[in-house]
């Protein structure tokens, strides 16, 4: 069951990372984090919905929010990477 849950936490964060980001769709979003050297990433602690540009295979970047190194790409959050 915890599987379900941490799929379910982090598909909320990505599609909350599209939104921020202004992407209209998960797709746009998910094409320009491939094509570029920086990828849109959000920080993961529940509560804390910070954005960044971050490498695209970052899974434990610092957020400058709260603190964490729990800052994940959106390549990583959509399983690309």
């Amino acid at each position: 069951m915890s599987t379900i849950v941490v799929l379910s936490h982090k598909a909320t964060k990505l599609m909350k990372l599209c939104d921020l980001e202004g992407f209209d769709c998960l797709d746009d979003l998910l094409q320009v984090a491939a094509t570029e050297s920086v990828c849109p990433a959000i920080c993961m602690t529940e509560g804390c919905d910070c954005t960044v540009e971050m490498e695209p295979d970052q899974d434990h970047g610092f957020c400058e929010a709260c603190g964490g190194n729990t800052v994940t790409s959106a390549l990583v959050l959509a399983g690309l990477i």
